[in-house]
């Protein structure tokens, strides 16, 4: 039996058993045999003329209404629930200290260190699961796991158990963004990556938004203390990280319930291709890891004390400053990604994608990050600080996004999963303690901006440096590539 012909009267060949069923004229080929054709020796010829966005069924394409656009809002869902809940800690921040009698350093421990050293280790185990696995089983597993330590979180008592109730958060919170990102990339279209992945960024962003906003809005209506359950008096900030749990549960259902589409393509190749594929592009991996590092520690160390900076610096109460900041975040960030994932998709492959964005994020928020820790005017410090919230956005998405699209499809938990605890032990692990080292010994406690902005320049110097080589790198590399094939052809 004879297939239909594809449009221009040609006929596509009979398949043999196991190819994907679906039209494979051009701008009509699954989403996996683009992938493939683009990171196999050859790229896929390109049409004589070109015609509209195509997903898997040939339909065209306009966002945000193609057919798996449902699955990235449910994934930007777990990723707005993960950043509430990890971000509760930053908003009680000053009522934690002061009940359990802890210092700056102790407290940024409790909100960077102690979720990092969980999460960074557990990132690294769940690469290859994710590769293999069911992935929306898995995020529901995660779910379950960090929903059981913000419980914990909400009933410590000192400071040694606030710290394991923190690695329990980030041991269920590792398995999330590996497994999300290989479903988004696994999903859309080459040029609808960076859009799916600024949204499920932006889920981040509005995530901590409710965090602040809504935490800093039930902190003013609750009494410092409530009576729960036998009349038992608890204290405001335990009652946040009680409610938390409840939505997770939700979504925890809905996920188990959710399809895995990404495994109807080829089986992932053997582990041994991994090296031989990193090796190979090494210098790209090195410069997109560490100028993503350095985004992640601006981005981190400003969500982790701009409430305390706002309530210090301005005399704000706790509640006010965290709406604020709250506003602040959950506007500017996502209009950021947003326009971040459309600029990337607008872009070519190139040798380092996203890389000129993430340099133009790095070099256009360093003197709004100096404002903001330094000015004595709260109107122009928020409009500030709105800026390079925005800024930062850019740069989020330009590193994610860019890494799944330099990286082929059955590699991409592998590689998403280091590159994820690095970034977060630089953005969570050294960020927030950092700036709380330098506030206690250096700076002093009125100097907190002193000491945000002193750890914010060490990660924008080393942002740019990281870049700068690796744009070297790149271009060495097809220097290196064009006279190899000049050899090879004789030319």
């Amino acid at each position: 039996m004879l297939a239909s012909p594809c449009p221009g009267g040609r006929r596509r060949s009979r398949k043999p058993a196991g190819t994907p069923v679906g039209p494979v004229c051009a701008g009509h080929r699954p989403v996996f045999e683009i992938e493939a054709a683009t990171h196999g020796r050859h790229a896929p010829r390109r049409p004589s003329a070109p015609g509209p966005r195509t997903g898997l069924n040939g339909d065209t394409m306009r966002f945000p209404l193609a057919p798996a656009w449902p699955g990235v809002w449910l994934l930007a869902g777990a990723h707005l629930l993960a950043f509430a809940d990890r971000f509760i800690a930053a908003l009680v921040a000053p009522a934690i200290k002061a009940d359990l009698r802890l210092s700056d350093f102790e407290v940024g421990l409790v909100q960077g260190t102690a979720f990092v050293a969980a999460y960074a280790v557990a990132s690294l185990l769940a690469g290859p699961v994710v590769d293999r696995v069911h992935r929306p089983r898995l995020i529901a597993a995660g779910i379950l796991v960090w929903s059981l330590a913000s419980l914990a979180c909400g009933l410590a008592t000192d400071l040694a158990e606030l710290i394991l109730a923190r690695l329990g958060l980030g041991l269920g919170q590792a398995v999330l963004t590996p497994a999300a990102l290989a479903l988004i990339a696994a999903r859309q279209p080459r040029d609808q990556v960076g859009r799916g992945v600024s949204l499920y960024t932006a889920g981040a962003v509005l995530g901590r938004g409710t965090a602040l906003v809504l935490g800093g809005g039930l902190l003013a209506l609750l009494p410092a203390t409530v009576a729960l359950g036998s009349g038992t008096p608890v204290a405001a900030w335990r009652v946040l990280f009680l409610l938390s749990v409840l939505p997770n549960l939700v979504l925890a259902i809905l996920l188990l319930r959710t399809g895995d589409p990404g495994r109807e393509g080829p089986r992932p190749p053997p582990r041994a291709r991994l090296g031989p594929w990193l090796a190979r592009h090494a210098g790209r991996y090195a410069a997109m890891t560490v100028a993503g590092a350095a985004v992640t520690l601006v981005v981190q160390t400003t969500n982790a004390w701009a409430v305390t900076l706002l309530v210090r610096r301005f005399g704000l109460p706790l509640s006010s400053a965290g709406m604020l900041f709250g506003l602040v975040v959950a506007l500017a960030t996502p209009l950021g990604q947003v326009t971040g994932g459309r600029l990337l998709d607008r872009a070519g492959r190139g040798g380092l994608p996203g890389g000129r964005l993430l340099l133009g994020s790095l070099v256009g928020t360093l003197p709004l990050a100096a404002l903001v820790c330094l000015t004595d005017s709260l109107a122009l410090g928020l409009a500030a600080l709105a800026a390079l919230v925005f800024g930062l956005g850019l740069g989020s998405v330009a590193t994610l996004a860019g890494l799944q699209i330099m990286t082929p499809r059955a590699l991409r938990g592998r590689v998403t999963a280091p590159f994820m605890a690095c970034i977060t032990l630089a953005g969570f692990g050294l960020g927030p303690p950092l700036v709380g080292l330098l506030a206690d010994r250096v700076f002093g406690e009125a100097g907190l901006g002193q000491a945000l902005l002193a750890t914010s320049l060490l990660a924008y110097g080393t942002g740019l440096v990281a870049l700068l080589l690796g744009s070297r790198y790149v271009m060495h590399d097809r220097i290196t590539h064009d006279a190899s094939r000049r050899v090879r052809t004789g030319r």
